[in-house]
């Protein structure tokens, strides 16, 4: 004779099991849903760590961009004033209110080493802005002014020989295209300052 479980045992067993499965499911998702908040907190933190450092990486090249601007903007500037001198210079000579040994002292003790340096730092500062700048053409057109400058400061040399007036006229000339020149390359690197600034706003 088999042994018959009455059916309120077998309910009541049916019934644990259920309550044990729910418990042991109840369990296994407030588990999981405490792993996925854990582990969205910690994307989360990363995303908004690697948002600060990108942040704090922008602010620190517009700051290098900007030191670079003013710098490049330092040098121009004391160039500009050393290439009116050299025009003061050459006009005195022309009109005979300076000697010849007085030019070339000027030229070569005070114009030429200070002209070089002020251009060292120039490219240095150039090289350090890379890609920074917004004008494209700017980095092209500056390096290319360089390099007449530093040709307009060669040619200016004295070395001994009298110089034609009509060369020395030239010489003004080309100065005056230089000093304008440096305007148009002071106002655009202002411009690239004033538009990094807009940016860091």
């Amino acid at each position: 004779m088999a042994f018959d479980i009455p059916n309120w045992v077998s309910i009541i067993i049916e019934l644990g099991i259920g309550i044990a499965i729910a418990i042991a499911v109840y369990k296994l998702q407030t588990r999981t849903s405490k792993l996925a908040e854990e582990l969205l907190s910690r994307i989360s933190f990363m995303t908004s760590r690697v948002d600060s450092l990108l942040e704090q990486r922008r602010v620190d090249e517009q700051s290098k961009k900007a030191f670079e601007c003013t710098r490049i903007i330092d040098h121009l500037e004391y160039i500009q004033k050393k290439e009116l001198e050299l025009k003061e210079y050459l006009t005195d000579f022309i009109s005979g209110d300076t000697t010849s040994e007085q030019l070339q002292y000027f030229i070569k003790q005070n114009f030429m080493p200070i002209a070089k340096y002020r251009i060292h730092e120039i490219e240095d500062a150039t090289r350090q802005l890379g890609d920074k700048l917004n004008d494209n053409k700017l980095r092209l057109d500056f390096l290319s002014y360089i390099e007449a400058f530093l040709n307009l400061s060669e040619t200016v040399m004295v070395d001994g020989k009298r110089q034609n007036d009509d060369d020395l006229e030239s010489f003004i000339i080309s100065i005056n295209l230089q000093v304008r020149r440096v305007q148009e390359f002071l106002t655009r690197f202002h411009k690239e300052i004033e538009q990094n600034d807009d940016s860091a706003k």
